[in-house]
C-alpha cells in the first residue's frame, strides 16, 4: 500500500540524509522565539506583540524557500544521493512560484471562510425574521458547521498544491488544478495518508506537551484568580525552560523534516 510504504521510506529518509535533517533543525530554530512565545507568553504589551507579529511575517516569507527545499530534496532522495546544495538550489529556484502559491492559498480560503461567515448570518436573521429567533440562530449555527466541513475538504483537496510546484515545477496556478485532480484519484488513499501524518507529528509532540502541561499544573497554584481570568501563564524556571526549548528544537526538526518528506515520498510513489 502506497501510504505504508512511503511512510517507512520517508522514516528512512529522515534519519538517514543530512540534506533534510540539517535544512529542518536550521528551520525550527529559526521558528523557536515564536514557538516560546506561544508556550509561555501571555501578556498584554503592545511592543512585543508587536513584533511577535513582525517575526511571524518573516517565518512566514522564508517558509517557501525551506518547503521548497526539502520536498524537491525529498524527492530525489528516493533515487539516490543528495546534499545541501541541491537543497539550497532547489530552495531559490521555486521561492517566488511557491510564495505566489501560498498567497493565492490564503486569499481563497480566507475570502471562502468571509464568504462562509456572511452567508451564515445573513440566513440566520432571514430565518429569524421570519421564524424566530432562536430557529434562526440554530440555522447559522448548522450552516456554519456544514460549511466548515466544506471549507476543510477544499483544504484537503489543494493540500499538495506547494509539492507540485517543488517537485513538477508548476506554476502557482495551474498547481492547485494538479492537487484537485490528485486528490480525486486517490481519495481514500490521501484520508489514510493525512490520518497517519498527523497522528504521527501528535505523538512527537506528546514529550514537550507533557512537560508543557505538568509545568503548567504544578504551577497554577501560584497565580491570582484575576492572572488567570486574565489568561496568565505561570513562568517557567530555568530547568523548565530549557528542557521545553531543547524539546521544541528535536520536535520542531523531526516534524518539519518528516512531513515534507512524507508528502514528496506519498506524492511520487502513488503516481509510478
Amino acid at each position: 500500500m502506497g501510504v505504508l510504504t512511503s511512510f517507512v521510506t520517508a522514516w528512512k529518509l529522515v534519519l538517514t540524509r543530512e540534506a533534510l535533517l540539517i535544512p529542518a533543525l536550521i528551520y525550527s530554530i529559526i521558528s523557536l522565539p515564536q514557538l516560546l512565545m506561544q508556550f509561555f507568553y501571555s501578556g498584554e504589551s503592545g511592543t512585543v506583540m508587536a513584533a511577535g507579529a513582525a517575526y511571524s511575517i518573516v517565518i512566514w516569507l522564508i517558509t517557501p524557500f525551506f518547503t521548497g527545499g526539502l520536498l524537491a530534496t525529498a524527492a530525489r532522495a528516493i533515487r539516490g544521493e543528495v546534499d545541501l546544495n541541491y537543497f539550497v538550489s532547489s530552495g531559490r529556484k521555486r521561492y517566488l512560484s511557491l510564495l505566489l502559491a501560498g498567497v493565492i492559498y490564503m486569499l481563497a480560503v480566507g475570502a471562502s471562510l468571509m464568504v462562509l461567515l456572511l452567508l451564515a448570518l445573513v440566513m440566520g436573521a432571514g430565518v429569524g425574521a421570519v421564524l424566530s429567533g432562536d430557529l434562526g440562530a440554530v440555522f447559522a449555527l448548522v450552516f456554519l458547521l456544514l460549511g466548515g466541513l466544506l471549507l476543510i475538504l477544499v483544504a484537503i483537496m489543494l493540500n499538495f498544491y506547494d509539492v507540485g510546484v517543488a517537485i513538477d515545477g508548476l506554476d502557482p496556478v495551474k498547481t492547485f488544478k494538479n492537487s484537485f485532480s490528485f486528490v480525486m484519484s486517490r481519495p481514500l488513499s490521501v484520508f489514510a495518508f493525512l490520518l497517519l501524518s498527523y497522528s504521527t507529528v501528535a505523538v512527537i509532540y506528546l514529550p514537550v506537551m507533557a512537560v508543557f502541561f505538568y509545568h503548567l499544573l504544578t504551577n497554577l497554584p501560584e497565580l491570582t484568580l484575576e492572572e488567570f481570568a486574565a489568561g496568565r501563564l505561570p513562568a517557567p524556571d530555568f530547568q523548565t525552560g530549557v528542557l521545553i526549548t531543547l524539546l521544541l528544537i528535536i520536535t520542531g526538526t523531526l516534524t518539519t523534516c518528516f512531513t515534507n518528506t512524507y508528502r514528496a515520498v506519498f506524492y511520487v510513489n502513488v503516481r509510478r
